[in-house]
Formats: structure tokens, sequence, C-alpha cells
């Protein structure tokens, strides 16, 4: 049997710690992703163009969000958001068809983003935020595919198409 000297275990070791720190980059360190897909109902605000921003937050960020409702697309901190690449904008315009407006996009989660934010700047706001705020908590969207049907006044995250 031969015997390896401490030169020898080092580079082995070196070596080890390479491939594991490879792994994990390969792996993505932690981080994961989501997909949002999206689909328009037959009319969608009143014809006109529908702003809806996808925003990965912290739990205190997306209560302000709730809680600033339609004023969130005028608030500076928005600003802030787009500036952290935090944000993804959507743009869904009067005369598609259904179905024809149907887009997916893809959210990266880095650490302490515990909610995803989907937020309507629908022209008629409903009276119940809840129909054009969502608020998902990392396990409803991370690794998972989130479908919403952006409907004539109102967001609804769908279980199947």
């Amino acid at each position: 049997m031969r015997q390896v000297g401490t030169k020898g275990r080092s580079v082995r070791l070196a070596l080890a710690i390479l491939a594991a720190a490879g792994s994990l980059a390969l792996s993505g360190c932690g981080s994961s992703t989501g997909t949002v897909a999206f689909r328009c109902g037959p009319q969608i605000n009143g014809g006109l163009a529908l702003a809806v921003d996808v925003v990965r937050a912290t739990e205190q960020e997306a209560r302000n969000i709730q809680t600033m409702g339609e004023k969130w697309f005028y608030d500076q901190s928005r600003l802030s958001f787009q500036g952290q690449n935090r944000i993804q904008t959507l743009t869904f315009t009067a005369g598609e068809v259904s179905g024809r407006c149907d887009r997916e996009v893809t959210v990266k989660v880095n650490k302490g983003e515990m909610f995803l934010v989907l937020i309507a700047d629908y022209k008629f706001q409903a009276t119940d935020p809840a129909r054009y705020v969502i608020a998902l908590p990392r396990e409803k969207w991370v690794g998972q595919k989130v479908l919403v049907s952006v409907l004539e006044r109102e967001l609804a995250v769908e279980t199947r198409w």
C-alpha cells in the first residue's frame, strides 16, 4: 500500500473543494426560479392597455405594495425595485384576442424574497384590492408554474387553464 504525503492530500482536498463548489454553482447556489404564465380573458381593462407588475418582495415590502394598491404604479419605491431588477412589467394591450396575449415570465428568487406580488393597474379598480393585487408566499411560486388569468377588472390565479 502506498502512502500519500501531505502534498497529495492537499491536492485531493483542493480538488474535492473545487468539485463541491462547481456543483453548488450549477445548482444555482441556493437560488431558484418560478414561472408565471398569463392568459387574457375576452375583455380586459375596458379596451385600454393594462400594465401588470411581477414583483419579488420581502414580507414587509409585499404588505406595503398591498396597502398602496394602484398608487404603487406612481410611488417612488417602484423605481427602487426597478433599479434592483426585482420587478418585471408586462403590458396587455386592447384588441388582443383571448389566447393570443398569452405570456410567460421566469422569475428568479434571491435570499429574503419571500413573496411574489402581482399587481395590475386597471382603469376602473375593483373596490377589493385582492382582485388586482395578489401576494403569493414563496412555497406557492418557487419551483412552480403559476397560471394567471387577466380578466376585465381583475387578476385570478388559476389552478389549471
